[in-house]
């Protein structure tokens, strides 16, 4: 198919994948931001990521806090990761509050920006919502989901980019794909972040939101970490939110 008659979002995609294979190095998004990159903490590294979370509308509020990402480093190129949170939601001026999904994964880098030119991973994900009262008062997703993301990221000067592409098989629900770029550069904070990222269920519209954020060095092994973003298409448009600490060691 000739690129004059492919959708407009199907060339945004073909140029920056272009993009990024044109560039050269590695690069980091993950927390705070919703695209994940392909990094990955080293042997024996704790990376852990305690933060508030979640997403304001019109009258009603999803909020996660705490909100725990906990991460280790098994060699040079494979990550364990465990995601928790205890989630709270207000509608119309109710509260509810329970065990949020539970996230399981593996992530590892087949190719290295350092041996490869490039940072290529994937990253199974299992979520399930353990408590059934959670899944009654709607806090906790109703049936287990596979995710399989692969994840691409390189750098070039002060500046870094990447992109995922993941699919959702979710049992006895509507499948979904998502997708998301990010950029990082240096800057006055630390490191300054931007991305877009959407979701489409499938056989409905495509939900996407533009996000930004920060990671700011408080000492050693310790950041501060930060977005704030807003849906740019879909229902509802919602304010979306993810303030915290990073713990590295």
């Amino acid at each position: 198919m000739a690129m004059t008659s492919m959708p407009a979002r199907s060339r945004l995609w073909i140029v920056l994948t272009a993009v990024l294979i044109g560039m050269s190095g590695a690069a980091r998004a993950g927390p705070p931001m919703i695209t994940n990159d392909p990094d990955t903490p080293g042997p024996g590294v704790w990376e852990i990521n305690l933060a508030m979370a979640g997403g304001r509308a019109h009258r009603s509020l999803d909020l996660s806090a705490p909100d725990m990402d906990i991460n280790r480093g098994i060699g040079e190129r494979i990550q364990l990761s465990v995601h928790g949170s205890w989630a709270h939601a207000r509608d119309h001026g109710n509260w509810a509050s329970g065990f949020g999904d539970l996230e399981l994964g593996l992530r590892y880098r087949f190719l290295d920006a350092e041996a490869d030119g490039v940072s290529l991973a994937f990253q199974p994900l299992w979520v399930r919502g353990w408590s059934s009262a959670a899944r009654r008062r709607g806090l906790a997703s109703a049936h287990p989901e596979w995710i399989l993301p692969i994840q691409v990221a390189r750098s070039f000067g002060r500046y870094s980019a990447g992109l995922e592409v993941a699919r959702h098989w979710v049992r006895q629900e509507v499948d979904a794909w998502q997708g998301g770029v990010f950029i990082a550069h240096d800057c006055f904070v630390g490191t300054c972040l931007a991305e877009i990222n959407s979701t489409r269920d499938d056989g409905s519209r495509t939900r996407a939101a533009l996000n930004f954020g920060m990671r700011h060095p408080l000492r050693e092994g310790l950041l501060l970490i930060g977005s704030l973003g807003s849906e740019i298409s879909g229902e509802g448009q919602p304010l979306i939110f993810y303030w915290g600490l990073q713990y590295v060691r």
